[in-house]
């Protein structure tokens, strides 16, 4: 739909399709290899690293990648660091050297660029998506940086990225929760970024061995299974800080996103009831995929349910299919329901 440059936004109904959306396709990339290797389909293969290209092809100088929509001449922190987790799997995998070489090259300009954004207080503040805000989801950038840096082995990246979780630490509450980490400062976060910030801290926190944070991560695991429990085992479309939730939606990316962190809570701890968890979140999401009508909607995922909810309102866009095929990676198994 985009030429081959780059994986569009999303569809709408009554719009069509959007332009390319390199964030996303950035973190398809990783989504992508794996179905490959799944499905024993080289084409997928081929696809990502064609998407890796494309990426390289459009960033700045500086580094920066940028944000929201492609064309856009904006640098994004969060952008720039969600598209380091395609580079870096193009840097290990691709085919041809030439494609690998160059994904490292982009790959370190970009976790560089990163790293000179930070404040001295070891925070992003500039080139966000809401001006003069600074959210906690920023934690997922923080595991792009880490992420990078498996390959590039820089103690001086590491070193940041270790304070700069560090600060977004201190926005965690007794309760589990965590100020700031919608999108915008003192409303309600979609189950999408409190899934962001719980996988930012909780796999930056392991490749850091920041055993506490691990800890408040598991904590924060077992909260939000009381809250679930507390409402029928239904969940919210979003939170505010005191776990207060909006049933009258669900967000399905938000959905799909909580079922790989209770998948990863019970890898780290072998508690099976994480993955009965991981489980629940994913049959509430299931049967709102698209499995006929409208051929450019077949095997996609809404935004939210119903698809007037607030969350991309009448769009089906792309990471919610990336989500919900990385969440199904963990039902192919013998005797799945899914």
């Amino acid at each position: 739909m985009t030429g081959n440059k780059g994986s569009a936004h999303s569809y709408s109904p009554l719009f069509g399709w959007s332009k390319a959306y390199p964030e996303t396709t950035g973190y398809l990339i990783d989504t992508l290899c794996d179905y490959a290797a799944i499905r024993q389909d080289d084409s997928l293969r081929s696809l990502a690293f064609d998407c890796a290209r494309w990426l390289v092809s459009i960033q700045f100088p500086d580094g920066a990648f940028p944000g929201l929509l492609a064309g856009n001449s904006r640098p994004s922190v969060f952008n720039t660091s969600q598209i380091l987790f395609g580079l870096a799997r193009t840097a290990e995998e691709a085919t041809q050297e030439a494609d690998r070489q160059a994904a490292r090259a982009s790959l370190e300009k970009a976790a560089n660029w990163l790293v000179s954004q930070l404040e001295p207080d070891y925070s992003w503040r500039k080139h966000a998506y809401v001006p003069g805000f600074t959210p906690t989801y920023y934690t997922r950038a923080v595991w792009g940086v880490l992420r990078a840096n498996q390959i590039l082995q820089n103690v001086h990246i590491q070193e940041c990225m270790q304070q700069a979780l560090l600060f977004y630490a201190a926005r965690i509450k007794a309760g589990g929760s965590v100020c700031d980490w919608g999108f915008r400062p003192g409303k309600p976060a979609f189950t999408h970024t409190i899934a962001y910030t719980f996988e930012g801290f909780l796999e930056s926190a392991i490749l850091l061995k920041e055993e506490e944070i691990i800890e408040k991560k598991i904590f924060a695991g077992e909260k939000f299974i009381l809250v679930r429990s507390a409402n029928n085992n239904r969940t919210a479309g979003c939170y505010d800080e005191q776990w207060r939730g909006d049933y009258s939606f669900r967000c399905l990316t938000g959905n799909c996103q909580l079922s790989l962190f209770f998948h990863r809570l019970g890898a780290l701890t072998g508690d099976k009831k994480y993955a009965a968890v991981a489980h629940e979140l994913l049959m509430e999401v299931v049967g709102c995929q698209k499995l006929a009508g409208n051929p450019n909607t077949v095997g996609a995922m809404p935004g939210s349910a119903p698809v007037w909810g607030p969350y991309a309102r009448f769009l089906y866009p792309n990471w919610g299919v990336k989500f919900f095929l990385d969440a199904m990676k963990f039902a192919r198994r013998p005797g799945s329901v899914y």
